[in-house]
C-alpha cells in the first residue's frame, strides 16, 4: 500500500476509533476555574502540555466551544494529527522547532496582539526529548506578558504508543483526568526559561498523578 493511500485512510480510521473510545470515557477535571479566571483577563493565553498527553488535552477542549490555535508540525507524519485537530475545531499554525519555526514565531507574535486568543503548544514536541521544554514559544510568551497555563492529562487505563513520547491513548470506558495548573508567574533569567517551564509543568503532572493514584 502506497504512503499516499495510507495518509488518506489513516485520519478517517483514527478519527473513527477515537470517536468510539472518547464517547465511552468519563472525564474528571481539576481546577478549571484557573483557566476561567485567565479568560476574564485582557491578555492572551498560552496553553502548555506535554506531547504524550496532547491528544487528551485537545479532545477536552473540543467540547468547550472555545476557539484555540495549535502548532502543527510540517512533518508528513504530523498530517494525520493535523487532520484530527481540524476536525476538533482547532485552527493550525504550521511549523515546529525543527522546521518552519520562523513562521510559527511570526504567527504567534501576530496572534498575541489579540487579548482573546488562546494558543496551545506541546513544549517538548515535535521530537523530544520528552518532558524537556523548548524555549521558543515560552520566550515569546514571557516577553509579551502572555498568561501561561499548564494543562496535564492522563487516563485511568490506557495504551502507550511505541513512539519517542509514548503517546497516551485511553482505553474504552476509562476515566480521563485533566488538571489546570496555576498561571506561571515566575520571571526567570532568559537562559533558564525552558528549565523553569519544565519544572512548572512537571509539578502539575506530579500533582495530578497523586490525585489519580488515590482513585
Amino acid at each position: 500500500m502506497s504512503k499516499k493511500i495510507i495518509y488518506y485512510i489513516a485520519p478517517f480510521f483514527l478519527k473513527t476509533v477515537l470517536f468510539f473510545i472518547f464517547n465511552t470515557c468519563k472525564w474528571k477535571v481539576y481546577h478549571h476555574k484557573r483557566f476561567q479566571q485567565a479568560q476574564k483577563k485582557s491578555s492572551p493565553i498560552l496553553i502548555c502540555s506535554w506531547h504524550n498527553s496532547f491528544l487528551l488535552v485537545a479532545r477536552y477542549f473540543k467540547h468547550t466551544n472555545i476557539s484555540l490555535w495549535a502548532v502543527s508540525s510540517t512533518h508528513k507524519d504530523s498530517e494525520i494529527m493535523a487532520s484530527i485537530l481540524k476536525k476538533w475545531n482547532f485552527k493550525l499554525i504550521k511549523g515546529s522547532s525543527t522546521r518552519g519555526w520562523r513562521n510559527v514565531i511570526k504567527k504567534m507574535m501576530l496572534l498575541f496582539q489579540n487579548p482573546n486568543n488562546i494558543i496551545s503548544v506541546t513544549n517538548d514536541g515535535p521530537k523530544g526529548p520528552p518532558f524537556v521544554a523548548k524555549k521558543g514559544s515560552i520566550s515569546l510568551a514571557l516577553k509579551q506578558q502572555v498568561q501561561i497555563i499548564a494543562v496535564s492529562a492522563t487516563a485511568s487505563q490506557c495504551w502507550k504508543l511505541p513512539s519517542w513520547d509514548q503517546t497516551i491513548i485511553p482505553k474504552p470506558f476509562s476515566t480521563i483526568y485533566i488538571q489546570f495548573a496555576p498561571a506561571f508567574i515566575d520571571n526567570p533569567p532568559k537562559t533558564q526559561e525552558a528549565e523553569a517551564i519544565s519544572q512548572y509543568m512537571m509539578k502539575n503532572v506530579s500533582s495530578l498523578n497523586k490525585k489519580t493514584k488515590k482513585k
